[in-house]
């Protein structure tokens, strides 16, 4: 392959690099856009992000809030329970005194007149006897008349506590029942609609990554193929440099020995030489040992 040939081929392959260069510049510029777009679905699903972790805050906080009122319901249904086993057995126990009567006045008025004639008024024995009898039987009458009153306003309490039991009960489920309606509309179906944008984000984002790690993948070959043809141009360079040093040095050679010739011939016919002359003659070994 001659010079021109070599120069040819190193042309080509200059536009080949020019091509290469440019068909890079359009990869970079490429993969730049893919990552810009999915850095800017990346900055997307975090904002998202950061909404679902509000309304995950706000849902556990409703939770707690639930938790607690659940904690309250059972603890008023316990006490509910509680009452109404007492209420149970102080109705068991006012059941065994239906027979008392509840006259609580007439029987102390009635001790209050007998133990003054006891104190008062001297007795026969017997009228004595019958009258201390007829206490002792009122004072047994009076404890079971005032312990059947004490049952019935323990009952009594016992209803008053029972009924307000079960209205605190009552307006606890409904508030949990609230706070569950509530939650529904405020916090759940966001939450849904939320996470199924984020998902769909993050396919869109992975569908952008896929194309960036293909126009990288594309970007390193070519840039392979780059390192390659410059190398190639390279060696051709030094190949084309080399020739013309050679060609330059052939000529060179030929030109001194033309020169040299032109001064033998004019130093045979006696004239006179030049200074380039005299220097290649007295540079020809051969003719200066003759001489």
């Amino acid at each position: 392959m001659n010079i021109a040939e070599l120069e040819s081929r190193l042309h080509e392959l200059r536009e080949k690099l020019r091509s290469l260069n440019l068909e890079i510049n359009e990869k970079q510029s490429e993969i730049d856009q893919y990552v810009s777009k999915r850095d800017a679905v990346h900055l997307e699903i975090k904002n998202l992000s950061e909404e679902l972790k509000k309304l995950n805050q706000e849902r556990d906080e409703h939770r707690n809030k639930i938790n607690k009122l659940r904690e309250q319901l059972e603890e008023k249904k316990k006490i509910l329970e509680e009452k109404r086993a007492l209420h149970f057995q102080v109705k068991q126990e006012l059941r065994m005194l239906k027979n008392v009567r509840e006259n609580i006045e007439e029987i102390e008025e009635r001790l209050k007149k007998l133990d003054w004639i006891l104190q008062t008024k001297p007795l026969p024995k017997d009228d004595e006897k019958r009258i201390c009898n007829e206490v002792e039987k009122l004072q047994s009458e009076l404890q079971l008349a005032r312990k059947k009153k004490e049952y019935i306003n323990k009952l009594q309490e016992l209803d008053i506590e029972i009924k307000n039991l079960k209205e605190e009960i009552q307006k606890i489920r409904e508030e949990i029942g609230k706070s569950r309606e509530e939650m529904l509309p405020k916090i759940l179906e966001p939450k849904t609609l939320l996470r199924e944008k984020i998902k769909m984000l993050k396919e869109k984002a992975d569908q952008w990554h896929n194309k960036y790690l293909e126009a990288k993948s594309k970007l390193q070959m070519l840039e392979a193929e780059k390192i390659l043809l410059t190398s190639q141009i390279i060696d051709l360079q030094n190949t084309i440099k080399r020739y013309r040093e050679e060609e330059n040095s052939k000529k060179v050679s030929e030109l001194k020995e033309k020169l040299k010739h032109q001064a033998k011939a004019k130093l045979i016919s006696g004239k006179k030489l030049s200074f380039e002359e005299l220097k290649i003659l007295i540079e020809d070994d051969e003719w200066y040992s003759s001489a």
